[in-house]
């Protein structure tokens, strides 16, 4: 029997789910979401259709467009003059009803249970307008210590499931507020970690159980509690602990944490908040990583994530989701298909965000099979040759060395926003970093490690040209994303080692013109092979800009373009003239 037989039989009895031992396949949650860019058009993709998820043996989808459920709340029974009947406003509330409705229909038509995202607190502006002195505290924002609002709250759960009785839980968020697709409500973040410590504390724990009160006691729909914050929760074990430990358990409240200790960078080691305290867990897992290409390039996570990451090997365990299938705390595995962060590079081919998709959710159905045989599982699928396989293997497992190398380090501290989105920053976004690199005298270095991220990409590159596939779109797709990749990874080394050396020049009045000069025309010649490649291959992803962004300060909706590393190089190309 050849290896695709074996591969097509391994598929066949996969099919049949095994989920850990404690928990069912109702309590165990594998679950998919879409993030769309916020203020932007919703983004194209297979993974907003249910039949898509239900293929991937997924059982529960996580809608999040930014139009959260409460915002089709009316507010009829306790104040008739927020949405009066007949206005554009409750028009507005009736539409997102139906919307809401139909979607919840859909998924569970095809066996999904429909989970809707919730931003907190997110309240009509005209119920603000209303109750401003009872709900909002001196600055003008809506305000947890004030009673009214948790009176408000009570009743808004209590019509949103009588309006969706059909509806399967909550995802709740409290980091955030987006209100980009909500014309007709505002609202703002409950905590204020940094000035009001204890108070934060107190109510976490307080919505928490208001939660469990009205959505899981009261109406045996799921609530799924998000730690996703800038203070503690996310990262703080102590926080973590002080938070939940007064909040008692029940069977449809779930705790969801980022795999990372903190946000989806690399370098950053497993979240320690993952296994502590007595609550369910559901672990976030971001397939179209949002700091490295958003699926431009070949970026291959899943094992990584399952077996962990280069740079946490001499961690203590556990450091990946492998240690901890069998804790009992652990319930289940939330993917992000697509989506996070803001803006581009737009992807028009899911194929790299797909595979992490499919091997993470296969995986999660039955965390004992091999990651190794679901990819080759997948690969089959897809239309891989036999005789191909062992180089899409490799190809996929030397991208996470080849992006920590290129856009992180494993030799000094990294400022993980450097680049982000389609946007590359230049000397202000890693300044401390190359005072370090520069005080301890390890230029030649950093420029080296990043010259082997390069290396990597170009066996990247080759071995892209060796696989080949039944799917000719696809063959093409791994072979113009691997091309894609390594461009911009040769870009960002040249573009480094130009404002390195620079930086070294303006702090020592030594400069290695020379070697700057070369590294200036290998940068604006990358560049120009870059933009050919977007020309010529329609498939191409769009492409990043050697500028950065920071948020409008009158307007958080809003970006500015500012320098990045486009005018960094500038810079020092000034010094060669």
């Amino acid at each position: 029997m050849n290896k695709i037989c074996v591969l097509i039989l391994a598929f066949i009895f996969s099919a049949v789910a095994v989920f850990p031992q404690h928990g069912s396949k109702d309590e165990f949650l594998i679950m998919d979401m879409v993030h769309h860019n916020p203020g932007e058009p919703l983004t194209v993709s297979e993974f907003r259709k249910p039949e898509k998820l239900a293929s991937y043996n997924f059982n529960g989808m996580v809608i999040n467009e930014f139009k959260f459920p409460q915002c089709a709340v009316s507010f009829e029974k306790f104040d008739k003059r927020i949405f009066p009947k007949g206005s554009e406003d409750r028009k507005w509330v009736e539409k997102l009803t139906k919307e809401i409705r139909s979607q919840i229909d859909e998924c569970h038509k095809n066996g999904l249970k429909a989970y809707y995202f919730t931003d907190i607190i997110v309240l009509p502006k005209k119920l603000v307008e209303l109750y401003k002195n009872e709900i909002c505290d001196e600055n003008g924002r809506i305000s947890f210590e004030k009673p009214k609002t948790w009176e408000i709250h009570r009743a808004m759960l209590k019509e949103l499931f009588e309006r969706f009785p059909e509806m399967d839980g909550l995802v709740i968020r409290t980091g955030e507020t987006y209100t980009h697709n909500i014309p007709y409500h505002m609202g703002n973040g409950p905590v204020d970690y940094h000035n009001r410590y204890d108070e934060s504390i107190k109510i976490h724990t307080q919505l928490m159980q208001l939660l469990r009160e009205e959505v899981c006691v009261k109406r045996n729909k799921k609530v799924i509690y998000r730690t996703w914050d800038f203070g503690f929760f996310h990262t703080r074990p102590d926080y973590y602990i002080a938070v939940t430990q007064n909040v008692e358990t029940h069977p449809n409240l779930y705790i969801a944490i980022k795999h990372t200790d903190g946000d989806y960078f690399r370098t950053f080691p497993f979240n320690k908040t993952i296994t502590l305290g007595k609550h369910k867990q559901v672990v976030e897992v971001q397939c179209q990583r949002e700091y490295e290409g958003k699926g431009a390039y070949p970026n291959y996570v899943a094992n990584a994530v399952i077996y962990g990451f280069e740079e946490t090997k001499n961690d203590p365990a556990p450091r990946c989701l492998n240690d901890i299938k069998n804790h009992p705390l652990f319930y289940g595995v939330w993917t992000w298909s697509r989506g996070g962060g803001w803006h581009g590079p737009y992807i028009s081919n899911e194929f790299w965000c797909d595979i992490n998709t499919y091997v993470m959710s296969r995986w999660a159905n039955n965390p004992d099979r091999k990651e190794e045989d679901i990819f080759n599982e997948y690969a089959v699928k897809q239309g891989i040759s036999e005789e191909s396989l062992p180089y899409f293997r490799k190809l996929c497992l030397l991208t996470p060395d080849a992006i920590i190398r290129g856009r992180g380090s494993l030799i000094h501290d990294v400022e993980v926003t450097w680049t982000r989105d389609h946007y590359l920053g230049g000397i202000e976004r890693n300044q401390k970093v190359f005072d370090e690199i520069v005080d301890k005298n390890i230029v030649s270095e950093s420029l080296y490690e990043m010259k082997t991220a390069t290396a990597i990409w170009k066996d990247i590159v080759n071995l892209s040209r060796k696989v080949e596939c039944s799917d000719k779109m696809t063959e093409e797709y791994i072979r113009i994303s691997s091309q894609y990749g390594y461009l911009l990874h040769a870009i960002m080394e040249q573009g480094w080692a130009v404002i390195l050396k620079g930086y070294y020049g303006d702090k020592t009045g030594e400069y290695d013109l020379i070697s700057m000069k070369i590294a200036i025309e290998e940068y604006d010649r990358l560049w120009s092979e870059y933009k050919s490649l977007k020309d010529n291959y329609p498939q191409c992803a769009s492409l990043y800009f050697d500028q950065y962004l920071e948020w409008d300060a009158n307007d958080k909706h809003k970006i500015i373009l500012i320098d990045g590393m486009g005018a960094s190089v500038d810079k020092y190309r000034k010094l060669m003239k």
